[in-house]
């Protein structure tokens, strides 16, 4: 896909007449919202949808739960490395990586799309005026 300079490809570009909105994916990639359509390119294929078949969009804050289990996890592990310094290694360090990849996935878009069972999920890297451009478009 060639580059038009701007950080957007010229293939995604060209699936949207009027660009209302135009960002990048923490993740690489882009994300472009149009007059009528939502473009998501992370470098393979594009996803394209219609705000037509857009039923519902909201922003994923960090799940919390997840985050306070995997650090007990690593505070267990931590506790545990008297006992057994290969198995509270293991737990310390499975926590930690439960941990990292909690927060990596903070701040996700979700769209729920008619035909999709399940959500498009990406990251832009500022999601709340991404939001607002999409409610904004959906709303009119």
């Amino acid at each position: 896909m060639d580059d038009d300079g701007d950080g957007t490809t010229a293939d995604a570009a060209s699936l949207v007449d009027t660009e209302r909105y135009a960002g990048t994916l923490r993740t690489g990639g882009t994300v472009i919202l149009g007059a009528d359509r939502l473009v998501v390119d992370r470098g393979d294929n594009p996803v394209v949808v219609d705000l037509d078949d857009i039923v519902e969009v909201s922003l994923q804050d960090v799940d919390w739960f997840l985050a306070v289990m995997s650090a007990a996890l690593v505070g267990f592990g931590l506790l545990s490395l008297d006992r057994s310094v290969l198995l509270g290694g293991a737990f310390a360090v499975a926590g930690a990586a439960s941990l990292a990849l909690t927060y990596r996935k903070r701040y996700a878009l979700r769209i729920q799309v008619t035909g999709r069972t399940d959500p498009l999920r990406c990251f832009p890297a500022d999601p709340q005026t991404l939001l607002a451009e999409l409610e904004a478009a959906l709303a009119d």
